[in-house]
C-alpha cells in the first residue's frame, strides 16, 4: 500500500468503563488496521484547549482544526502500528471517551467515519467507574503514555499531575475529574456524591450517543454489547464485517487469545445515587435489554 493511500477511521463510542479499549484493540489486531493504544483528549481538545467541557460542537471544528487533529491522529496510528506495518494498514481506530459526547464534532473532524457503539449492564460500567475515581492514579501508565507520546505531550503530563493533586487534597480520592467531562461536571462533583456525578456521566454519554445515531445512516454505524463481545466470537466477526476487514477465521483465533473467559458478576447501582438519577438508568436498562 502506498504511503498517499487515504486511510478511514473506526471510532469507538461508549461510557467509560464499557468495554471500549478491548473492542478498540481487537479492531486494532487485524493485520489491515491498527488502533491508537491510548484515549487521547487532548488531542481532541487541540484548538479548544479552553472549553469547558468535552461536549464540543461541530462549528469548533474549523478548517485549522481538523487539520491539526487529523495530523496529530495519523502520527500516533503510524507510530502504534510501526514503520514495517504501516503500509499496510487502511483503518484506523480510535477510542477516547469525551468522543461520546461530542459525535458531531469529531464527524466533522475525521470526515464521516464508521463507528461502533458499545454499551454494557450500567450496573456494572458505573460501579466500575466509581472505582475508577477512587482509585490512586497510575504513575507506570502515565510514563508509559508519555513514552508512547513523545515530549510534546509535557502539557498532558502537567494537567495528569494537577487533577491528582487537586483529588487527593480537596476531594480525598484519586482524581479531581476522571472520564468524560459533561456540561455542568465541574459544579456537579462540588454538590453532589460520587455515586450521582457517576451516573450523570454515564447518561450523558448514553443520550448523546443515542442522539447522533438515531440520525447516522445504518451502514456508519454499528451497536454491540460488550456481554456479546466477551461472550461470542461472532460478535467480533460482525464488527470486522461492518469495517469492511475479511476474516477468514482470525477473530475467533483472537478471540480465544485476548478476551478474558472470567465470568460476568453481578452488581447493583451504587446505593447513593439519586432517586431521579437512580430511575433514569433503570428506564435506559430496560431499553439496551437489561434486567
Amino acid at each position: 500500500m502506498h504511503e498517499d493511500v487515504r486511510r478511514d477511521f473506526i471510532v469507538v463510542l461508549g461510557p467509560a468503563r464499557s468495554g471500549t479499549s478491548l473492542l478498540r484493540d481487537l479492531i486494532g489486531c487485524h493485520p489491515a488496521a491498527t488502533a491508537i493504544p491510548f484515549d487521547v483528549n487532548h488531542v481532541w481538545r487541540l484548538g479548544n484547549e479552553r472549553h469547558p467541557d468535552d461536549a464540543l460542537s461541530p462549528d469548533l471544528a474549523t478548517p485549522q482544526v481538523r487539520l491539526r487533529i487529523r495530523r496529530r491522529l495519523l502520527a500516533l496510528a503510524r507510530r502504534s502500528a510501526g514503520a514495517a506495518h504501516w503500509p499496510e494498514v487502511r483503518l484506523v481506530a480510535e477510542k477516547t471517551v469525551g468522543n461520546a459526547l461530542r459525535p458531531h464534532f469529531v464527524d466533522a473532524v475525521l470526515g464521516g467515519p464508521r463507528y461502533v457503539r458499545i454499551v454494557r449492564d450500567p450496573r456494572q460500567t458505573i460501579a466500575s467507574t466509581v472505582a475508577s475515581w477512587k482509585a490512586s492514579p497510575s504513575l507506570r501508565h502515565l510514563v508509559r503514555k508519555l513514552r508512547f507520546f513523545g515530549p510534546g505531550e509535557v502539557g498532558y503530563a502537567g494537567w495528569y499531575v494537577a487533577n491528582a493533586l487537586a483529588g487527593m487534597i480537596r476531594h480525598r480520592r484519586g482524581v479531581k475529574v476522571w472520564g468524560a467531562r459533561y456540561p455542568g461536571i465541574d459544579s456537579d462533583i462540588e454538590r453532589l456524591d460520587l455515586e450521582s456525578v457517576c451516573a450523570r456521566q454515564w447518561l450523558a454519554a448514553i443520550d448523546s450517543m443515542d442522539a447522533f445515531f438515531a440520525t447516522l445512516p445504518p451502514e456508519r454505524g454499528l451497536s454491540v454489547r460488550y456481554e456479546d463481545i466477551v461472550a461470542d466470537p461472532a460478535s467480533l466477526e460482525r464488527v470486522w464485517a461492518f469495517a469492511g476487514l475479511p476474516d477468514d477465521g482470525l477473530s475467533r483465533r483472537l478471540h480465544a487469545e485476548i478476551v478474558s473467559a472470567a465470568p460476568l458478576h453481578s452488581a447493583s447501582l451504587p446505593g447513593g445515587m439519586a432517586d431521579g438519577l437512580m430511575a433514569a438508568v433503570y428506564a435506559r436498562m430496560a431499553a439496551f435489554g437489561y434486567d
